[in-house]
C-alpha cells in the first residue's frame, strides 16, 4: 500500500504561526528550522540552550534565548533538536517538570521516541518532522524555494489535533514543497541506524580492503585514492542514482564498466552479508539493545568512539591520505 505524501495545499500554515514555539537546541537542524519558521511568519520563537557555543549563535541570529528549563515553560510546541544520545538526560533534567503536559513535542529524529527513552505525559501530543537533509541544506533549500525530502509522523494524538499541527510545521520548514512522506519514529530510527551500523560499515570495509589489495599489487597511493574517491566520481554516481535509479545510472558508464558491475553484482553471493544485516537490524537495533547501550551509558560509548577514531587514523588508507597531503 502506498504511503501518503503531503504537499503545501494539505497544510494550514496559520496553525504554527499562532503557537508559542520553543527550540531545544540551536545546532545544524535547530538553527535551520528556527530560521525557516521565523521566515514563515511564526512570531513567538524562543531558543532553549545551555551556556555552550550555540547560544551566542542563536543570539547573533536575533532569537531570544533562555535556559532550557525556562524556555519550555508556557511553550505550546517544543522542538527537541539535540543529539540522540543526550535527549533522555536533558528531558529528565530540564524539560519534563517544566513543559506543559498538553504541549506538542516535535522530534526530527525518531530515536528517543521509538525506543521509549523519554518519560512523556499522557496528555502530550508527539509528532515527528524529520528532514532527510543536513541542517544547512534545509535552510539553503528553503531560501532557494527548492524541495527536499522529509518524513512526518503522528506518535501520540490525545486531542486528535496532531496531523494539522505536524503538516503546518512541515510546511513552515519548507518540507511540503516537494512532498512530506508519512512515516513513523520506529521506521525513521530503524532505517537511519541500519544505514549507520550495517550499510555504511559494509561500504567502508569494501573501500578499506580494496585499497589494501591494490596497494599490495604495487599501485600508487595517488592512483588508487583518486580512482576510488578523490576524483569525486562516487558523488556523481550517487547523484545520478538519486535522479534516474540505482542501477539505471550505469547507463552513464562505459559498456566495459556496465558489464563489469552488472556481472560482478550478479556473481556476488550476498547471503553472508544479508545474514549480518538482519542480525544488526533485528538483534542490535529493533530490539533496543543499541539504544540502551548508547543512551544508557553514553560516557562509555563516547570513550569507545574516541578509541575508534584513533584506530581509524592508523588504517593504511588513512595513512595514504596523509602521505599525499589530504589531511593538511
Amino acid at each position: 500500500m502506498a504511503v501518503k505524501v503531503f504537499h503545501d495545499n494539505d497544510a494550514d500554515l496559520s496553525i504554527i504561526q499562532n503557537k508559542r514555539v520553543t527550540f531545544v537546541g540551536f545546532g545544524n537542524q535547530g538553527s535551520a528550522q528556527a530560521q525557516n519558521l521565523r521566515d514563515s511568519g511564526v512570531k513567538s520563537i524562543t531558543i532553549g540552550n545551555r551556556d555552550d557555543e550555540y547560544k551566542p549563535r542563536a543570539i547573533a541570529a536575533g532569537f531570544e534565548t533562555k535556559s532550557i528549563s525556562e524556555a519550555v515553560k508556557g511553550a505550546e510546541v517544543v522542538f527537541l533538536l539535540i543529539p540522540d544520545e543526550v535527549q533522555h538526560q536533558v528531558w529528565k533534567d530540564d524539560i519534563k517538570d517544566n513543559v506543559p503536559a498538553n504541549a506538542t513535542l516535535v522530534v526530527a529524529s525518531g530515536y528517543a521516541v521509538a525506543f521509549d527513552l523519554l518519560d512523556l505525559p499522557a496528555e502530550m501530543t508527539v509528532v515527528m518532522a524529520a528532514p532527510r537533509m543536513i541542517g544547512p541544506g534545509v535552510r539553503d533549500r528553503f531560501v532557494a524555494k527548492e524541495p527536499y525530502p522529509c518524513f512526518v509522523s503522528i506518535e501520540r494524538d490525545p486531542r486528535k489535533e496532531a496531523l494539522p499541527i505536524v503538516l503546518s510545521i512541515a510546511r513552515a520548514i519548507g518540507a511540503t514543497r516537494g512532498g512530506a512522506i508519512e512515516s513513523s519514529c520506529r521506521e525513521e530510527a530503524g532505517i537511519d541506524l541500519f544505514a549507520e551500523q550495517a550499510l555504511w560499515p559494509a561500504i567502508n570495509t569494501c573501500f578499506r580492503e580494496a585499497f589494501n589489495v591494490l596497494k599490495a599489487a604495487g599501485f600508487s597511493d595517488e592512483a588508487i585514492l583518486h580512482d576510488m574517491y578523490l576524483s569525486k566520481e562516487p558523488s556523481e554516481v550517487f547523484e545520478r542514482a538519486a535522479t534516474v535509479g540505482f542501477f539505471r545510472q550505469l547507463k552513464f558508464h562505459s559498456p566495459t564498466s556496465q558489464f563489469g558491475q552488472l556481472r560482478g553484482t550478479k556473481n556476488s553471493d550476498g547471503s553472508l552479508l544479508r545474514a549480518k544485516f538482519e542480525k544488526v537490524l533485528h538483534k542490535d537495533i529493533l530490539s533496543g539493545d543499541f539504544a540502551k547501550f548508547w543512551s544508557g551509558a553514553y560516557t562509555t560509548g563516547s570513550a569507545e568512539l574516541e578509541q575508534l577514531w584513533k584506530e581509524s587514523e592508523d588504517e593504511p588508507i588513512s595513512q595514504a591520505e596523509k602521505r599525499i597531503g589530504l589531511h593538511d
